[in-house]
């Protein structure tokens, strides 16, 4: 659905600035959908906002390298945003050490990797999506889960608004 809208906007339209980032849609294939709390914790059903604006940059700032912060434990995530056609490419986001759910798994942390395509629908608003790897679990209580593949995978479809 994404690229159907391509063909309705321009980059040359879009404004750089602060976004507000919601996940709209998500699919876990890390713990059978464990992690929805982490992603979208009200539901599937209900759209939830980033804990912190994206600085989303303008096509003549490309290629560009700045850290973003997305919310807990997303915080000060190197990246590196490049063009692709119309869409912005967000790549390089790696935080090493991400506890996933103390309550649920001790001091179990796993490695995650941040990749996202953003299209700009209009001049403020936009679509994309998001692919975050989880690998390398570990802690020292043995209370990691048993990942349904190593390393897996979890999808966002987003929706942003400039502020």
């Amino acid at each position: 659905m994404m690229f159907l809208l391509l063909a309705c906007t321009s980059n040359a339209e879009f404004k750089a600035g602060d976004y507000q980032v919601y996940t709209v849609e998500m699919s876990d294939d890390c713990l059978d959908g464990a992690l929805e709390a982490l992603f979208m914790p009200e539901g599937r059903t209900t759209p939830h906002a980033f804990e912190f604006p994206i600085y989303v940059p303008s096509l003549d700032e490309l290629p560009a390298s700045y850290e973003i912060s997305l919310r807990e434990p997303f915080v000060g995530m190197p990246i590196t945003v490049t063009a692709q056609g119309r869409s912005l490419q967000f790549e390089g986001g790696v935080m090493e050490e991400v506890l996933v759910n103390e309550n649920r798994y001790g001091d179990c942390v796993s490695t995650m990797t941040v990749d996202a395509a953003i299209v700009p629908t209009s001049k403020y608003s936009g679509i994309g999506d998001a692919t975050i790897e989880i690998s390398d679990w570990r802690g020292d209580e043995g209370r990691c889960p048993e990942p349904d593949a190593d390393p897996c995978l979890v999808a966002l479809e987003l929706k942003l608004e400039r502020l």
